[in-house]
């Protein structure tokens, strides 16, 4: 089962006291439970936020927006309660004036430890669709050239992390970030015989859904050249990918054949032959 994952940027309450915490703490266990007995003695109502724990680093984050309405010590109470825990490094804490706030303390917000901006699917949607209005059929190259360079980087950067091998061995784990990500609901189908062909099911798949509510005929493009450059860069080798089921077409999920491209030589080595053979009958 799939659960919604919400990026934090920010609370409304109407009514309610809100504040803002980030505590950086000790990336040791037990550090979650004695940091939410405090938050709990101060009468504070935890709201949206999120933690980050890297296991090769020492220490953690537990950010989030709280309701403060009905502690007695307020803010400030709840804050030096938390400094005085072992297990906290330090403490920063912003109040609203009202029952609506913008996290302004987390800047830049990355991913995989790198610079990240975070695109809602709808403007995205709205630029392919731009993309389409202004340029007409040329959308598709241009497109198909700007997605497949972003699926080569996102690649490029993996391997550099950890290694072709590492990258190549991680396919299914890697391919699922695609589903992290918000691109689509993604799961693989493989042939017993061997690796490749495989086909790539990408259901809710952004692009896709919004084409199929503007009733537009239209497979594909971006995500399809996205995953062609990361499939080509993983393995360090051309692949070709197609869209075989589209929810345009009124199929239930999004369908990609992944395959590897055959080189150029053995195309026209393979023409000729039939040449040759069908010259002879």
């Amino acid at each position: 089962m799939r659960y919604p994952k919400d990026v934090e940027v920010w609370e409304h309450a109407p009514g309610k006291k809100l504040a803002e915490f980030v505590i950086r703490l000790k990336n040791e266990k037990g550090v979650l439970a004695k940091c939410s007995q405090v938050i709990n003695d101060s009468n504070v109502n935890m709201l949206t936020g999120f933690m980050t724990a890297p296991g090769r680093s020492s220490t953690a984050t537990l950010s989030f927006f709280a309701d403060v309405s009905e502690s007695p010590d307020g803010v400030t109470g709840l804050k030096r309660a938390l400094q005085d825990l072992d297990v906290v490094v330090s403490v920063e804490a912003i109040a609203a004036e009202s029952g609506f706030m913008v996290d302004r303390q987390h800047f830049p917000v990355q991913w995989a430890g790198r610079k990240a901006v975070v695109l809602r699917a709808d403007a995205m949607n709205e630029m392919l669709n731009r993309l389409w209005a202004v340029f007409g059929s040329g959308a598709a190259t241009i497109i198909d050239q700007m997605a497949e360079a972003m699926g080569r980087h996102s690649a490029k950067e993996i391997v550099e992390d950890f290694g072709a091998k590492f990258a190549m061995s991680q396919l299914d784990e890697l391919i699922g970030t695609y589903s992290a990500l918000g691109f689509a609901d993604v799961s693989i189908e493989r042939s017993k015989s061997s690796e490749f062909p495989m086909v790539i099911n990408a259901k809710e798949l952004f692009e896709c859904e919004s084409n199929a509510k503007l009733k537009l005929h239209r497979r594909s493009a971006f995500f399809r050249a996205h995953l062609r450059g990361f499939m080509s860069n993983t393995f360090g080798r051309d692949f070709e990918v197609n869209e075989v089921q589209c929810l345009t077409d009124g199929d239930e999920v999004c369908s990609f054949r992944v395959a590897v491209s055959e080189p150029a030589a053995s195309v026209a080595a393979r023409m000729s032959d039939r040449t040759s053979r069908a010259s002879n009958l």
